[in-house]
């Protein structure tokens, strides 16, 4: 081996790779897509907002491509769309699929999970359900069954996009969260933590599944991230702060677009062709503090 392979450049390149992008519109999907797109990627940002797409591939294409590609991909005909769209444009397929759109639909469990006594039966039992038995169809449709039917769509792009680089393998990285491995409560989100819990393991089923196809399956599993999802907010950029959190983490501090990027860019690249099936915790060390599963 030379020592240019061995080369950070080298490494970790995806110049000329394209990429999908779930909920690239904010929050970790735009992370994503930013460090992919500033290492010369073309990147395709899904989401159901296009004027959040827009802002995105205007302010943030750097050295690469973003391309807003407009597509609801709870529905088969979103998927259809999508799938379409990108077969129209991307003849020699594509080489990541990042499956970060998500839903947290509990809001009202989670705004009374400080108030609750968990030593009265009644409270806890009546607390269980405040978001009733939607939250968890819309959790367990968003937060896995999309992932699944879009991903069996593209899966075909994918193995194009292999062929089409000899000696790499494409990559799919879903983004899960450590809701899905602690023991905790998430705040009475018991929907969406256990709707990641499954995103989780249907991430190592594909990645048995993918094995002859040589299409790698992994995924992160980010701690406390600015977003949409947990400030409920983003600014005229697509940007989201938290402000007063993650000094009790080991990092003391919440995670950064940097954290998000750098995990993206090692399993999307080269550096990660030999990681296959796994969990990347991108938390601060939250796990090491918060009781986990398993």
């Amino acid at each position: 081996m030379s020592s240019d392979e061995l080369v950070a450049q080298t490494l970790f390149d995806v110049k000329g790779f394209v990429a999908v992008v779930t909920g690239g519109g904010s929050g970790i999907g735009l992370m994503a897509a930013q460090a992919l797109a500033a290492n010369g990627a073309r990147v395709y940002v899904v989401g159901r907002r296009k004027e959040a797409l827009d802002t995105v591939a205007k302010k943030y294409a750097s050295n690469g491509q973003i391309i807003p590609l407009p597509g609801d991909i709870a529905h088969t005909d979103g998927v259809k769309a999508i799938a379409a769209e990108l077969e129209k444009n991307e003849a020699k397929g594509i080489n990541i699929l990042i499956n970060n759109a998500g839903v947290s639909p509990e809001s009202k469990a989670s705004s009374e999970a400080d108030k609750v006594d968990f030593s009265n039966a009644n409270a806890v039992s009546k607390w269980m359900v405040l978001d009733g038995t939607e939250a968890w169809r819309e959790s367990y449709a968003g937060n896995v069954a999309a992932h699944h039917f879009l991903t069996a769509a593209l899966l075909p792009l994918l193995n194009k996009g292999r062929e089409a680089i000899p000696g790499h393998s494409s990559s799919i990285i879903n983004i899960s969260s450590t809701a899905g491995i602690t023991k905790t409560h998430s705040k009475g989100q018991f929907a969406y933590s256990s709707s990641k819990a499954a995103f989780l393991h249907l991430t190592k089923e594909w990645a048995h599944t993918f094995v002859p196809l040589r299409i790698r399956v992994n995924s992160i599993a980010p701690g406390l991230f600015p977003s949409e999802m947990t400030t409920g907010t983003s600014d005229e950029n697509q940007k989201s702060k938290i402000t007063g959190a993650g000094e009790h983490f080991p990092a003391g501090r919440t995670g950064r677009e940097t954290d998000i990027g750098s995990a993206i860019l090692y399993l999307a690249s080269r550096a990660g062709t030999y990681v296959n099936g796994q969990v990347v915790h991108v938390d601060g060390g939250l796990l090491l503090k918060t009781p986990a599963a398993g």
